[in-house]
């Protein structure tokens, strides 16, 4: 499918567009006001004239995202200059307006230049990415490529936009040691890291959590790409730093903060899927705000071979037909001499439940409302950095079955309301300890559901604190040692959980090697310990937290460009023991219920990629190996149910000018449906293949 849009914004726009407010002015009133407007703000330009604007930005590592501190900023021709601080950011004052050009240099880093538009009064915010610079050895050219690192993934929005996908599922599908689990085109959608269970996975919608009060899975299938301005995929524990939940990894989610001053775009493909979208900009009440909105459907229904066990033939998948519409609002400016920055957004969906396809369900339903909003504030004066983020989230999910193929009908209401708050402050220093930071954070969420019984808490509000520390040998920017510790507070079970991270990255000639240990916690769900009970099914109120006391991983990067060959390989592995991991299992009964069961957890990570900038081709491959097994005395061999241990993808990308061709394979291994080497589900290949029209790519 090939998306009509105009205009389409450029991937390197500016992080906070400026539009002239005049252009809307004219574009929006009778002419007869237009003329009249004109007349004033040409009476009004000598005395805008007369106040000088700045410019704001962040410098930040083209790889791999991460701020570039100490880099020297000059606007050429004015002798005005600034140095970037901790977090890459920097500000010059005192501009004229016009165009001015930027140019920034740091040692390691290629020289890049900027052209940048200041308007009277007005602060322009700047994103500028380096690349490293080249290094000649002899005879051969040698150049710096692009860093992959297996911990961690960065999709970009100009990433989002040429791969055509709908949901921020879509986007991490075949990504290393990620697993997508869903039931059709239309279904939920979660993620597992590392062989985690969804729950142990936390997804972070502009710091708000978007995992489920009652299940603690996140449904990825609600995100709509055309909301997203990046994703962010950390591997690994990481509750020291984002709190509980995050055992196999994060998922961050950052909402578009951007949009051309008028986009419109159509979409069309199979499977009678259809889009529409609407985005604009603009300037008002000294913000710089964006909004947008997109509205989708998808019949979904498909022809697939029935299992010769099932009775064999072909059938026709029913109910996975799918409606959705989603908007969008952001808006930046100057508050007491700090960033705001403001964001809302609205997702509604009604879609199938088809079930699966040896019990197929025609009336399960599912009808999704999501209102989410969030603020943050941050100002540096001096050597301190201060920030405060706040955010809501109100939810109304209904489930409903009026005829289901087995058991009861059913009709599951939830609504929710998830509140919290962060509050943290950030010290730069000089010598070995580079900085120091620490923060108190806030989370609480409230419900009403018909889904748990009536012994169920109506919420929970848990405290977590935070602190940290980064240190540097001598003047070195190639070694990093970062530490954090931090402690929650667990509401239900009242007991306070501590959890750190220490990680060492340094950097040795075209390798940067990294090492980390971690330790994570993650509580039970409300709909593990207390939904209500159905046939063959029991809650488990018992359930100890999910804890993970030593993650402990060891990884090299490689990246290099020989002869016109960029070429880059990072390796990983770990070991990830989990303590009281919650499955569902059945007792001597063949009731099922969530259990706590140690587990054995460690695997490897391997990613590889290959560019032939003359021929505009691009390879790809990863490898993930994740043993999850159950720590037993007799047999610790048996994988954990649905976990696949081999898991992995091959693509390769051919972009001649303003044309982009695409084919990906994806692989997922053998999986249990039970604790035990038996009815095995058979290992698969999808393919994707993609034709899309794409921006010229700069040469």
């Amino acid at each position: 499918m090939r998306p009509l849009l105009l205009p389409r914004p450029r991937p390197d726009a500016k992080r906070r567009p400026r539009v002239d407010g005049a252009s809307l002015f004219y574009c929006s009133l009778h002419w007869t006001h237009a003329f009249i407007g004109g007349l004033l703000l040409a009476t009004a330009a000598p005395a805008l004239a007369q106040y000088p604007g700045e410019i704001t930005g962040r410098v930040s590592d083209a790889v791999t995202g991460a701020p570039v501190e100490n880099a020297f900023i000059e606007v050429v021709g004015t002798g005005l200059t600034a140095y970037s601080d901790g977090h890459g950011e920097f500000r010059i004052r005192g501009l004229e307006s016009g165009s001015h050009t930027l140019r920034i240099d740091r040692m390691g880093y290629a020289t890049l230049e900027r052209e940048v538009d200041v308007r009277n009064g007005a602060s322009t915010w700047v994103n500028l990415s380096l690349g490293l610079r080249p290094v000649e050895v002899e005879e051969i050219q040698v150049e710096a490529t692009a860093v992959i690192d297996a911990t961690r993934d960065l999709i970009t929005r100009a990433e989002i936009e040429d791969s055509g996908e709908l949901n921020a599922a879509g986007l991490l599908q075949g990504r290393l040691g990620i697993v997508v689990q869903r039931r059709g085109p239309g279904a939920p959608q979660t993620v597992s890291i590392r062989g985690s269970s969804a729950d142990e996975v936390l997804v972070l919608l502009d710091g708000a959590p978007l995992n489920d009060p009652i299940t603690g899975n996140a449904d990825l299938s609600t995100v709509p790409t055309s909301q997203i301005e990046t994703v962010t995929v950390l591997r690994g524990s990481h509750s020291a730093t984002y709190g509980p939940g995050a055992a196999g990894g994060v998922v961050l989610i950052e909402s578009r903060s951007s949009a051309p001053p008028l986009g419109l775009g159509v979409e069309t493909g199979s499977l009678g899927f259809w889009s529409g979208s609407a985005e604009t900009s603009g300037s008002a009440l000294g913000l710089d705000w964006s909004a947008g909105g997109q509205a989708r459907r998808a019949d979904g229904s498909f022809e697939f071979e029935r299992l010769d066990a099932l009775g064999g033939g072909r059938a026709t998948r029913q109910n996975v037909d799918i409606s959705e519409t989603a908007a969008f609002v952001s808006a930046t400016g100057d508050l007491a001499g700090g960033g705001l920055r403001l964001r809302a957004g609205y997702t509604g969906l009604d879609r199938g439940i088809p079930g699966p396809s040896f019990l197929p369900t025609s009336t399960a339903r599912e009808e999704l409302r999501r209102w989410r909003g969030q603020a943050t504030w941050d100002r540096v004066t001096g050597r301190v950095r201060y920030a405060a983020h706040v955010y809501g989230v109100l939810q109304d999910a209904r489930f409903v079955d009026a005829n289901p193929p087995q058991g009861l009908p059913y009709d599951s209401r939830t609504d929710a309301l998830a509140l919290g708050g962060r509050l943290s402050s950030e010290l730069e220093l000089d010598g070995l300890m580079r900085s120091l930071w620490g923060g108190l954070e806030l989370r609480d969420q409230r419900y009403e559901s018909t889904a748990v019984d009536a012994a169920a808490p109506g919420g929970r509000t848990d405290v977590g604190l935070f602190a940290g520390g980064q240190l540097a040998p001598g003047n070195s920017s190639s070694t990093r040692l970062v530490a954090a510790l931090r402690v929650d507070r667990d509401d239900l079970a009242k007991k306070w959980y501590p959890t750190h991270e220490l990680s060492l990255t340094t950097v040795a000639g075209p390798a940067t090697l990294r090492a980390r240990h971690a330790s994570s916690y993650s509580p039970p769900t409300f709909g593990d310990q207390f939904f209500r009970e159905g046939v063959a099914v029991e809650p488990n109120p018992d359930l100890h937290a999910e804890r993970i006391p030593a993650d402990f991983g060891l990884g090299v990067s490689i990246a290099g460009n020989v002869a016109g060959t960029a070429a880059a390989l990072s390796v990983d592995g770990y070991i990830a023991d989990v303590k009281d991991m919650i499955v569902w299992a059945p007792d001597f009964r063949f009731v099922w219920s969530p259990r706590n069961f140690d587990v054995k957890r460690r695997g490897i990570d391997v990613q590889a990629e290959l560019g032939l900038p003359a021929h505009d081709v691009e390879l790809h491959a990863a490898y993930s190996l994740a043993r999850v097994t159950y720590d037993r005395e007799d047999d610790d061999n048996i994988q954990v149910i649905y976990r696949p241990r081999h898991s992995g993808s091959i693509g390769a990308s051919w972009r001649p000018g303003r044309w982009s061709l695409g084919v990906d394979a994806r692989f997922v291994g053998t999986r249990y449906p039970v604790p035990a080497p038996l009815n095995a589900l058979e290992p698969y290949w999808t393919w994707d293949i993609r034709l899309r029209e794409v921006a010229a790519r700069p040469r």
